[in-house]
């Protein structure tokens, strides 16, 4: 449990339009889309969502209150790929939707969610995962590693150490 009686949980199919107002307000917070592209984009999202959280091929997670708010979450999209010599596993990871609701932000939330991400990731036996920051998220993912980014597309790997960016 976190500060304040805030618990991280699994997300699940009946927490869709949660998730989908934190991916819609995260692009708004970036400056990225009108009003009717993020709404198009929610609405397209929405079935895909569904079938992914209950496929397990989107596992989400999600900060909730002690009266049940959600205000923060994160998710990794999970896809078929092939092997390479160095890594067998024919899945890839991508983290995704990390949104903190600007009332909680700065509580270190999405820092929670990322270390449980990545934990679970090599629970998994991945040997990476990748990420698109914003530039508000930046900071946080720079801290998860020791060398300085260059780019927004980090990469965390078992390959090397930490988290880091994908040049």
């Amino acid at each position: 449990m976190l500060s304040d009686g805030i618990q991280i949980r699994r997300a699940t199919p009946r927490d869709c339009d949660i998730i989908l107002h934190h991916r819609r307000f995260m692009f708004r917070d970036m400056g990225n889309g009108t009003d009717a592209e993020l709404d198009a984009m929610a609405a397209a999202t929405r079935p895909w969502l569904l079938q992914a959280l209950a496929n397990d091929s989107y596992r989400g997670w999600l900060a909730e209150t002690g009266d049940g708010r959600i205000i923060a979450g994160g998710g990794i999209l999970i896809s078929s790929w092939p092997a390479r010599p160095e890594d067998p596993n024919t899945r890839r990871a991508l983290i995704l939707n990390v949104y903190t609701e600007p009332s909680f932000r700065r509580r270190g939330l999405a820092r929670e969610l990322m270390l449980l991400m990545i934990s679970w990731l090599r629970d998994q036996g991945f040997q990476g995962v990748v990420l698109h920051a914003s530039a508000e998220g930046r900071p946080l993912y720079e801290s998860l590693d020791s060398r300085p980014p260059t780019r927004c597309v980090f990469v965390w790997s078992d390959l090397g150490p930490g988290l880091f960016c994908q040049c």
